[in-house]
């Protein structure tokens, strides 16, 4: 029987994008360039892979993965944010149909129709593109906010310093063990929202030396996590909104994302037990009602 500790190794390999994926995403994101760039209301200046994806904390299967267009009329800022959703979303339309575009708060979602069984999708393809588009403001961008209505500062490349630099500071473990927590939030039907959050109080309660255990890191950070979900988590590029502010302005939101917190955090002590009593086959499957049917149990 594998162990515990093997397993969480094993786990780690399965979240990792395959070179099919990372071949898959950049041919689509190509795909949707030339899409666009056949609209003659669209002036591209560049387009690029961007958020969790870029970031290496994207987990399986690959859902909303980023592209972040840059815009050169910069009239829209001007105007409501819906409206440059709705000319990205219009120009789309055409490729994909109406029932697989739509304008999320700050992007817009584009649905492949791909199958997926088991948390895999079918021949390792991207599932859907969130397509962002944005304006160059000084050594930044802005880009929209549907439900604030309002443009928000981002800068993607600090994302991707302060995602590097953590991993780097925690033996390369950071990563893994962020996209181990995001699967989690998944499995779990998303208590906190968004995702990125996830990652941004990471940078704070997941460094120290790596212990070496996974179990027990995951423990520590679903405990820290419970307690502290409602501090309020800035941007760590100290420029956009509060990246906390979707469980901050709702309380029954926020009440739920804590609960799930500490359910996580009692079911890895659970598991823990389990294997510390020789009970490893119990335990692996305790970590795979936490984690997903990527969990290994062999």
């Amino acid at each position: 029987m594998i162990s515990v500790n093997d397993a969480f190794y094993k786990y780690r390999t399965n979240l990792e994008t395959t070179a099919t994926e990372d071949a898959s995403a950049s041919a689509r994101q190509k795909r949707i360039r030339e899409q666009l760039d056949a609209d003659d209301t669209l002036d591209i200046i560049r387009d690029f892979l961007t958020g969790a994806y870029r970031r290496h904390t994207k987990t399986k299967p690959l859902r909303d993965v980023d592209i972040m267009i840059v815009l050169s009329n910069t009239e829209y800022l001007d105007r409501h944010p819906h409206d440059i959703l709705e000319v990205v979303r219009a120009a789309l339309v055409p490729y994909y149909g109406e029932a697989r575009v739509c304008c999320d708060r700050r992007a817009v979602r584009v649905d492949f129709g791909i199958r997926i069984v088991d948390d895999v999708s079918d021949a390792d393809e991207v599932v859907s593109f969130d397509v962002v588009p944005a304006f160059v403001n000084d050594d930044h961008y802005l880009i929209p906010d549907d439900v604030a209505g309002e443009w928000v500062h981002t800068n993607p490349e600090l994302h991707y310093d302060a995602a590097r630099d953590a991993n780097q500071g925690f033996a390369e473990q950071w990563k893994p063990l962020v996209k181990m927590i995001k699967k989690w939030n998944q499995v779990a039907g998303h208590p906190v929202e968004p995702s990125f959050l996830i990652e941004v109080m990471a940078l704070e309660l997941i460094t120290g030396p790596w212990t070496g255990s996974h179990p027990r890191e995951l423990r520590q950070f679903f405990a820290s996590a419970a307690g502290r979900i409602d501090e309020g988590w800035p941007d760590p590029a100290r420029i956009g909104p509060e990246v906390s502010d979707v469980v901050d302005n709702d309380p029954a939101k926020m009440d739920t994302a804590r609960k799930a917190l500490r359910a996580a955090e009692a079911a890895c002590t659970t598991a823990i037990n389990l294997d510390r009593t020789g009970r490893t086959s119990e335990a692996l499957t305790a970590w795979r009602a936490l984690f997903g049917p990527l969990f290994p149990l062999s």
